[in-house]
């Protein structure tokens, strides 16, 4: 196999499942994170992978940057909570089913409802009409007088009148998340009669689902249900703020066990977020060397090689000095490690990759960075670098700086400027002039 072969190997916007076989586990190069606490907190008993203490409606948060491995992450855990002693578990993945890029609690309310029909009805669980017809009736109500019904036509009359089973509740839903995801017309419409009808939705949804957790209980495929929702980690700013604070409470009318993925600057805004959910969990950045220390962790440095060679073996780099550079110029960001050698297949046709093609792929990372990072962001995080890992000024400037990965947060929370943004003149520049006294940053 020459280097093309491998360039499939890094498509870095594609989560991993459990047994992929280049799925590497980071979680030892992490830090303060443990999987294990989480199923924990979640009431299940490591020593006989049991659910002893079964949650009722538990929320959790589960975050950290884009592009550290919390999609993967979700996926293998969602993986241990599945099983017959353990949860039912219901995946969605709201870049599949919702419009990410606009989106409020009611979407995510009708896709859980949608997904929630969908593995039941594959798990062969039989749900009694008495569960549907609430459900249904809504469906009718929020729908009438507005274009989706003239859209559908006859079929919702159908469905309002006829007893059509969980698989024909199941469609209607997913024609309410399809019509908000892709028609605009219908969006506003649909989205202000689910949110004046909420409550009445929420009653039908928690109906079934407690139907539907004492029948997976009885027929052994869980004792409880828990949802693990990824992608909604793509929210930011103000969309962030309403969907993890402002509206939270609204969500939480739907009385399910869930894991919801979080942008890094929600967990930030720890007085607000920790009211609304039962539990954070943070993956933080794998860390390569301590804050204002240059010794390089062993344990990260071997694992992130790892990483690369599960995906591109090792005599296709010139020297083990070549890649090293590229982990350097990452951060111990594993999706900026990708993007590193991604950018490295740019400029070759042949390998190995030579300590030149790294240099050109890390110049190339750090001009993307340039154009994110904004003059007067520059003061900020050389202050940041420079003090020590108690200093984590919360702004709306440092949230944006954490979504945008200018600055990358490791374990016990400390951050630190990426290296892309480090090798800009712009930062050289700042970081040359001497600390100000009273900047706010300790030890100015």
């Amino acid at each position: 196999m020459d280097i093309w072969d491998y360039r499939k190997n890094f498509a870095y916007d594609e989560p991993l499942g459990p047994d992929d076989e280049r799925r590497v586990a980071l979680n030892d190069a992490r830090g303060d994170y443990s999987r294990q606490r989480l199923l924990r907190e979640l009431g299940i008993d490591l020593v006989d992978q049991r659910l002893r203490d079964i949650p009722s409606g538990k929320c959790v948060l589960f975050g950290g940057h884009r592009g550290c491995g919390k999609s993967t992450e979700l996926r293998a855990i969602a993986a241990q909570l599945a099983g017959p002693e353990r949860f039912f578990v219901v995946f969605i993945d709201a870049l599949q089913v919702l419009d990410i890029n606009n989106l409020t609690y009611a979407d995510v309310a009708l896709a859980l409802a949608e997904v929630l029909a969908e593995r039941v009805e594959q798990a062969g669980i039989a749900v009694p009409e008495v569960f549907l017809t609430p459900l249904r009736e809504w469906f009718n109500e929020v729908t009438r007088h507005t274009a989706l019904t003239t859209s559908l036509g006859g079929e919702i009359k159908a469905g309002a009148e006829a007893a059509g089973g969980l698989p024909f509740v199941g469609r209607l839903f997913a024609k309410l998340t399809a019509a908000i995801r892709s028609n605009a017309t219908y969006k506003t419409e649909i989205r202000e009669n689910v949110r004046n009808s909420f409550s009445r939705l929420a009653r039908g949804f928690n109906g079934l689902l407690s139907f539907v957790e004492s029948e997976v209980g009885k027929q052994g495929k869980g004792r409880s249900v828990i949802f693990v929702v990824d992608g909604t980690d793509r929210l930011r700013g103000g969309e962030a703020d309403d969907f993890f604070i402002r509206d939270s409470h609204q969500l939480r009318q739907l009385r399910a066990n869930s894991i919801y993925c979080a942008p890094i600057g929600v967990l930030n805004e720890q007085g607000q977020v920790g009211q609304n959910f039962d539990a954070i969990v943070r993956l933080p950045m794998v860390k390569l060397a301590e804050k204002g220390d240059s010794a390089p962790l062993p344990l990260a440095w071997r694992i992130l090689r790892e990483f690369v060679h599960k995906r591109l073996p090792v005599d296709n780099f010139d020297q083990p000095e070549t890649l090293d550079r590229l982990i350097a110029h990452s951060g111990g960001h594993p999706r900026d490690l990708l993007r590193l050698v991604k950018l490295c297949f740019q400029e070759i046709d042949r390998g190995p990759i030579s300590a030149q093609v790294a240099a050109t792929a890390t110049r190339h990372l750090t001009n993307e960075y340039r154009r994110l990072v904004q003059p007067e962001d520059f003061a900020l995080l050389v202050r940041i670098d420079r003090a020590g890992p108690e200093y984590a000024p919360v702004s709306e400037q440092s949230r944006r700086l954490l979504y945008d990965l200018a600055l990358l947060e490791y374990n016990s929370y400390w951050w630190q400027s990426h290296p892309a943004v480090r090798a800009l003149d712009a930062y050289r520049a700042e970081a040359a002039r001497p600390a100000v006294p009273g900047d706010g940053s300790p030890g100015a």
